[in-house]
Formats: structure tokens, sequence, C-alpha cells
């Protein structure tokens, strides 16, 4: 018998200046005090401050943590904790990208999990026995998908490994996404995040553990992608384009987190944790080698992922036809918007081929791949996208 579980966020808003319902959940949740958890480029560009400015329109305290740092590490989480315990909070509020939220997610589940405290001892799935303290997320980002996800993903720089953390228990209990902040990004984070909502899209309706429900979702977020990346690059301050964009990263956070995703992530973590590569960035230069890999696995799905791509595209063609046709338009995304195409943009050396193949191979998304990829076949992968 099989059984398929989706896990996602209670309560969430989408459009212009939704920030104002923070008021109304932590009323009715009854909460008295935040650790508001950002970062310092949002503190300086004014973002969490008008976060902080409803908090104090509407009488909430709060302390905040702005020391994330992008690809957060186990120190950044340790460093947040001890904010939290000092701080008389009773719940946290992120706002911020996926860096931001998986920090949170992490002091939530240690704050009332000591055991958990090493934080590696976090790594898997459902680590901890407690629930985790209460977090309401505000993504500045369409991209990760944290905000609906269990997932959250911390940097063990000592092994120089991602550690891939799923807990039913972190899933946020409210989600905020203010298109009004997220028309504020710059060009070169819109593209990689959106970047990363598609890889996230494509890669859990190709995942092993993919079902009817979450194929659906899917589709459409590859679907709204599709259809507003290039005019989101032409029109940043379009809020409707931001609500799709919004919406595609959610419905494709939805999906993931409860199938799995593929070896586009197996690749893209040890990038991020060997040379501290932007995760959306990453995911971008790698997403359309892999699906060439893997379309001959999983040839009628590529002809339908080819159709959300692209309505006109004709189901009848072969996968190849198909496949080729789904990574022209994936490259004239990065084309369109700088992104970049080669390992060797971003100063990645051939010599460290074959350990970050060795990493991505123990990866916890490579087992949900479409296609069997061993070491090797990894490792020929990274060579044929140097240059």
């Amino acid at each position: 018998m099989s059984i398929s579980r989706m896990v996602y966020t209670g309560t969430s808003y989408f459009g212009e200046y939704a920030r104002e319902k923070i008021a109304e959940e932590v009323s009715k949740r009854h909460f008295r005090k935040a650790l508001l958890i950002s970062d310092k480029a949002l503190e300086a560009c004014g973002i969490t401050g008008k976060i902080e400015e409803v908090l104090k329109k509407n009488g909430i305290p709060y302390t905040l943590f702005d020391e994330v740092k992008p690809n957060p590490t186990i120190e950044n989480v340790r460093a947040g904790l001890a904010c939290y315990k000092n701080s008389g909070s009773d719940f946290i509020l992120a706002v911020g990208g996926g860096s931001v939220i998986d920090t949170a997610k992490a002091v939530a589940v240690t704050a009332n999990n000591p055991e958990n405290e090493d934080i590696v001892s976090l790594e898997g799935m459902d680590k901890s026995k407690n629930p985790a303290v209460p977090l309401i997320a505000v993504p500045t980002t369409a991209g990760t998908g944290s905000e609906t996800t269990m997932d959250y993903v911390i940097t063990n720089t000592q092994e120089k490994r991602k550690m891939a953390c799923m807990d039913s228990k972190v899933v946020p209990a409210a989600a905020i996404l203010d298109t009004e902040i997220m028309a504020s990004l710059p060009l070169s984070l819109t593209a990689a995040t959106a970047m990363d909502a598609l890889t996230h899209a494509v890669e859990s309706y190709l995942s092993k553990g993919a079902f009817s429900f979450s194929e659906m979702l899917s589709l459409k977020a590859v679907s709204l992608i599709s259809e507003n990346f290039i005019r989101v690059i032409k029109e940043p301050g379009n809020y409707e384009v931001r609500k799709e964009l919004a919406i595609a990263q959610y419905l494709a956070g939805m999906s993931f987190t409860n199938v799995g995703l593929g070896i586009v992530h197996s690749m893209a973590h040890p990038l991020s944790a060997f040379y501290d590569i932007p995760h959306g960035t990453a995911n971008a230069l790698i997403l359309p080698y892999v699906l060439e890999f893997n379309a001959a696995a999983c040839p009628e799905k590529i002809r339908q992922l080819a159709a959300a791509f692209d309505p006109s595209f004709d189901t009848s063609k072969s996968a190849e036809e198909a496949a080729a046709h789904c990574v022209e338009i994936i490259r004239s995304f990065l084309t369109a918007s700088g992104l970049p195409q080669h390992l060797s943009e971003l100063g990645v050396r051939e010599s460290d081929f074959e350990a970050l193949a060795q990493s991505a191979c123990e990866d916890a998304a490579t087992p949900d791949n479409p296609r069997e990829a061993d070491e090797n076949t990894i490792k020929q992968l990274y060579q044929s996208m140097y240059k």
C-alpha cells in the first residue's frame, strides 16, 4: 500500500503590503514577543525596517537578530539560538530569503530541543522530539519556498558540506508573501531566486516520489515562472508579476518538501559549501544539463514539462526534442538575466570535481532523481558544465 503525505503552512497571505497581516496573526495566536531574524543587507536597504514599522505600530515587542549570512552555518544558528534564549521571545519572525528562514527554522527547533543544540544531530528526517518555537515567515525573495516547507539547509564548515534537515515541526505557522517588498530586490537576486523556484518545480515533478497532487503543483509552478520570468526582468516593479512568481515559489515549495528533489540540488549543495556560491545561482547553472541527462528516464514527463514551459509545444514529439525545448527556454532565461552558464565563470576548480561528485552522491536529494547517477556520472556532468 502506498501512502503519500502533504505538509505545508497553515495560513498564507499573498500581495502588496501583505505584511500588515502580521499583527492579525500575532494577535490570534496570542504571541507576546518576537525574535526578528534577518540579515545585515536587508537591514541596510530598509526591508527589515518595514517589518519593524508594522511591529511598532501594533505594539508588538521584538528583539532583532540580523547576523544571518548567505549559506548559514552551524555557528550562525548557535548565535541565533543564544539571542533567542536571552530575548524573552515566544515566537520567531523570519524576514529574508532562504538563508534567513533556514536559520530561523534551526533556531526554532533547537530552542525547544536542547539535545539538538549541536545542530549536527538535526540532519535527516524528523530528528527533534519536541514542538519547535512558532515561526512566521516573511520571504523577501520568490525562490526558495522556505515559507511553506519543512526543509532547511545548514552548512557544516568543518566538513565542507551542507546538511539537509527535514522536520515537519518547523513548517511556519503563517507565511506573509509581500509583493511590495519583493519588488525592491535587485535584478540579479530576482533572477537567481526565480531559477531556484523553477528548479524546485522541475525536480519535484520528475522526482521518484512525485504523485498526482504534487505533479499538479509542480507543473503550475513551471508555467507561472515561464510566463513571468522575462516579464519580471523587464518590469521589476510590476506587483502582479511579482505575485505570480511568489505563488509559483509557494507551489513548488509545497511540492518538493513532500516528494523530494534530484541531482541538480545534490550537485548545487557542494558548490555552495566549497565556494559559497549562492544556491539559486548554482541551481540555475546546473538545471539544463541535468534535465537533458534525466530525459531518457522519464520521456512522457519530459514532454508534459515542455508543454508547461510552452503551451504550444507538440507533445507527440520525442523526449529528446522536448528536453531540448525546455533547455532552450531555460538558457534564454539565463542569458536574459546575465546568470552564469559555466562553472569556470564562478571560479570552480576542475581539481575539485572528484570531491564535489562524492559529496553530491551522498546528498539527501540524490535517491529521488529519476535516473540513477553514480559518482563518476556526476563528475562527468560537472566536467560538461565547466566551459
